[in-house]
């Protein structure tokens, strides 16, 4: 028996009730409720609660297999049937891509995001799954990729970026906005200037933790395919040889004046230059701070080193106010600002010694 001070959860008004699930993963609360009692069910089955189903939840991905299995399966026996026309986007973890997508028809998705999902299944889903291939090339207009690292495989040898040009070669070409976060740009086999211009697309943005050899090469001629882009997020850290930092007169002459339409340019860009074998005057903070004042950019900052110790000198610019969560190569050029969104144990300390 309750006493005075104690409320029972079936007492709580609509409203309340609404507030709360609200508050939690949709996933755990159908998992959780559906069958329960009509009153829930009419509550959890609400169009505006599942329209977007997250499967990256912890009462999924925190459990032993043997229980994940039981509880995934519920949830794609007894729920997705039952509101699958009505879901309009989807978060899946490589765990649950397979059986969703391989299953079910979601006449309503337009917006799709997978989460550290290893780059060769992906690849062999799109081969050899007709109902995924379908949905990207004729309704996903949002497609998010969280790709997953691959630490078994050398530098030389992987071909990611290879992979993420596939869903670039036009085949799915009613996508609008692609994000792909990716640990490592290597090297690439395939001819980016034989691409076709991706003119659909109106936000990109490209997130790698790893240092790369291919901006040049690789990233600059890529981007320069999306000339209608709106919105352009880039967080690289970039090595250069016998070259010069990346400043903001290379960044309007090489990417920005190809695009007339942008309006939003969220960035945080290092270059670590090696010059061992070339004399190069290396520019100040205050040369890149004039490089973008020069061709009229909103608020930027950065730090850069006057000199190189061993060869090695590093430059870090970045849009401002700062949007993301990594903050990389701090050292004792820093010019000091305030970074809300940065994750403390993400920095990491570069010292410049004499």
């Amino acid at each position: 028996m309750l006493n005075k001070n104690e409320i029972n959860i079936l007492d709580l008004p609509d409203e309340m009730l609404l507030s709360i699930f609200n508050k939690l993963n949709n996933i755990d609360i159908l998992y959780s409720l559906v069958d329960v009692n009509q009153r829930f069910d009419r509550l959890v089955f609400n169009s505006l609660y599942i329209h977007d189903l997250n499967f990256t939840s912890n009462l999924l991905l925190d459990c032993e297999f043997k229980e994940y299995s039981k509880r995934f399966n519920r949830i794609c026996t007894s729920i997705l049937p039952r509101i699958r026309h009505q879901i309009n986007k989807l978060t899946l973890h490589q765990r649950s891509i397979q059986r969703v997508l391989y299953t079910f028809n979601f006449p309503q998705l337009h917006s799709l995001s997978l989460v550290s999902i290893d780059l060769t299944r992906l690849l062999l889903y799109l081969i050899d799954c007709p109902k995924f291939h379908y949905l990207l090339r004729n309704q996903i207009m949002y497609f998010n990729l969280d790709i997953q690292s691959n630490n078994t495989k050398s530098f030389e040898s992987v071909n990611n970026f290879d992979d993420c040009l596939y869903l670039l070669d036009g085949r799915f070409n009613r996508l609008s906005t692609l994000i792909i976060d990716i640990e490592e740009i290597s090297i690439s086999i395939a001819t980016i200037e034989n691409l076709k211009q991706l003119s659909k697309l109106k936000c990109f943005s490209l997130i790698s933790i790893e240092q790369t050899r291919f901006y040049d090469d690789q990233i600059v001629p890529l981007i320069r395919q999306m000339s209608n882009l709106e919105e352009l997020t880039l967080f690289l850290i970039i090595k250069r040889y016998d070259s010069s930092y990346i400043d903001g007169i290379q960044l309007y002459d090489q990417i920005l004046i190809h695009m007339p339409r942008l309006n939003k340019f969220t960035f945080s860009i290092n270059t670590l230059v090696h010059n061992r074998y070339v004399n190069i005057t290396l520019p100040s903070n205050d040369d890149i701070q004039r490089s973008f004042i020069e061709r009229k950019y909103q608020q930027v900052g950065s730090y850069a080193d006057d000199n190189l110790i061993e060869y090695e000198a590093r430059c870090h610019i970045y849009s401002l106010p700062y949007q993301f969560d990594n903050f990389h190569h701090l050292n004792n050029s820093f010019q000091g600002g305030i970074f809300e969104k940065v994750d403390t144990p993400s920095f990491y300390l570069y010292e410049q010694t004499s």
